[in-house]
């Protein structure tokens, strides 16, 4: 089967670096901070790979412990909550496994966000983490995990429309796109190429982009190799 390989590697993916958390409070100027609370995070959800990363998107070190998380939903309005507490809050609570409660605080952060014109491209990250969520919930093969799939890569568009200089979106994008292809039939040739070319193009997005995000780019690499094979193996 052309999608054997894939499968494999989307297993290890998933147990490896895709959906990666992401960090934006130094996208935002410093009147933008005073404004809207986004300063540098300092609470104890911040891992040394947050410290030291500088391009967007992190990899949260799970074996940390956070002695207190914060859980539930947030009882204070729109107005008194700044954007970097709602933003942390969601963190640790995907961080924690808790998906249901980091949605809802990352909605909330939208709607903060939205409700005082903050730009768009300023909180990409946000779109990404929720498709993160999305995408670990949509596993199965059932109607709602396709659902699922859905909102993830609709949420990893909306994240790159605003910053498309995140890397690590174009290789998740390109694997939900892959899954996509895996529940084609054999009679739909025509549509399974058309998905392996769109998800190579995201790879080849990943790989021209100037940053260090080796991992996005090694992976982009490994995907655009079996992409290849799977190319010549269709008729």
């Amino acid at each position: 089967m052309m999608f054997v390989r894939l499968a494999i590697l989307l297993c290890l993916v998933r147990a490896s670096h895709c959906f990666r958390y992401s960090s934006l409070s130094h996208r935002l100027s410093s009147n933008q901070r005073r404004q809207y609370g986004a300063i540098e995070f300092r609470s104890n959800i911040q891992s040394k790979s947050i410290q030291r990363n500088r391009h967007h998107y992190i990899q949260l070190d799970m074996s940390d412990g956070d002695d207190d998380i914060i859980s539930g939903s947030s009882k204070f309005s729109m107005e008194e909550i700044p954007l970097n507490q709602i933003f942390s809050k969601a963190v640790v609570l995907q961080r924690c496994g808790d998906r249901t409660g980091a949605l809802q605080e990352y909605n909330h952060f939208l709607q903060v966000a939205e409700t005082h014109d903050v730009d768009p491209s300023l909180y990409a990250e946000v779109h990404a983490n929720t498709a993160a969520i999305y995408a670990m919930q949509g596993k199965g093969a059932d109607t709602d995990s396709k659902e699922m799939r859905v909102k993830a890569k609709e949420a990893f568009q909306e994240a790159l429309k605003y910053r498309p200089s995140l890397g690590s979106a174009w290789v998740n994008l390109a694997l939900l796109q892959l899954a996509e292809g895996k529940e084609l039939g054999a009679n739909e040739q025509d549509e399974v190429k058309k998905v392996l070319k769109d998800a190579r193009s995201c790879c080849e997005r990943a790989l021209g982009l100037d940053n260090d995000d080796e991992r996005s780019r090694s992976l982009a690499n490994k995907l655009i190799g079996d992409i290849d094979t799977m190319l010549k193996q269709i008729k």
